[in-house]
C-alpha cells in the first residue's frame, strides 16, 4: 500500500501524541517552564511526524525528517536543561540548540549514513546532561524512575527487533520496533516532566 511499514509508520505518532500531551499540560506547568515544555512538545511532534514520513510514505526527504527531527529533541534536553541552574542564560542556549541544528543538519545531508554516530555523540551528550542535572537535585523520583524503566524497556526492544535480527519479521502485526517508538517516546515525555523543577532552578550565589 501506500505505507511501506503501516506498523512502525502508525506507532510513530506515539511521539506526536506524547506532545500533544506535553502541550495540553503547559497550564499546569511551573511558569518559568511553559515554553519549554511547550516547545518540547512541538519537537516531539515533528519527531512522530518525521519518524511516520520514514516508515510510512518514505518521500523524499523523509531520512533527514526523521533523523534531524529525533536529535534536535534530544540536545534540547541536553541543553536546556542544565543551562539555567549552571548559570547560562537560556538565551545563549536557544542559540547552541540553532548552531547544533545547523550542523547536525549540514552533516545528515552530506554524508547521510552518520545518523548512528550522531546518535551516539547525543546519548552521550544527554547522560551528560543527566548526571549534571542530578547534581542539583530536585528531580521527581516518580517520573524519573518511570522514564529510566521505560528507556531500559525501549533499548531492549530495539535491540531485538533491528533489521536482520531473529525476532524481525516483516510481515507479523507485532513490530518490535514499534514498541520502541511507543516506549522510547513515553520515556522522554516522563523525563521531561521529571527534570523540570531542576531545569528552572536558579543558580546557587
Amino acid at each position: 500500500g501506500w505505507l511501506a511499514q503501516p506498523i512502525n509508520a502508525w506507532s510513530s505518532l506515539a511521539y506526536a501524541v506524547v506532545g500533544v500531551l506535553l502541550l495540553a499540560s503547559v497550564s499546569r506547568a511551573p511558569r518559568s517552564d511553559r515554553t519549554l515544555r511547550s516547545v518540547f512538545g512541538v519537537l516531539m511532534i515533528a519527531t512522530g511526524f518525521g519518524s511516520y514520513l520514514y516508515h510510512g510514505p518514505q518521500s523524499a526527504g523523509a531520512g533527514f525528517a526523521h533523523d534531524i527531527s529525533f536529535l534536535v529533541m534530544l540536545w534540547f534536553l541536553i541543553l536546556m536543561n542544565p543551562a539555567s541552574p549552571y548559570g547560562v542564560p537560556r538565551r545563549y542556549a536557544w542559540l547552541a540548540l540553532v548552531v547544533v541544528t545547523l550542523a547536525a543538519s549540514a552533516v545528515l545531508m552530506t554524508s547521510p549514513e552518520s545518523t548512528n554516530l550522531l546518535t551516539g555523540v547525543s546519548i552521550v551528550g544527554l547522560i551528560t546532561s543527566d548526571v549534571l542535572v542530578r547534581r542539583i537535585g530536585g528531580v521527581d523520583g516518580r517520573w524519573y524512575t518511570a522514564a529510566l524503566l521505560l528507556l531500559a524497556a525501549s533499548l531492549l526492544v530495539n535491540l531485538f527487533g533491528r533489521s536482520g535480527a531473529a525476532t524481525c519479521d516483516p510481515d507479523s502485526l507485532l513490530q518490535l520496533h514499534a514498541l520502541w517508538h511507543a516506549l522510547s517516546a513515553t520515556a522522554l515525555g516522563a523525563y521531561s516532566v521529571a527534570t523540570t523543577v531542576p531545569r528552572n532552578e536558579e543558580p546557587s550565589p
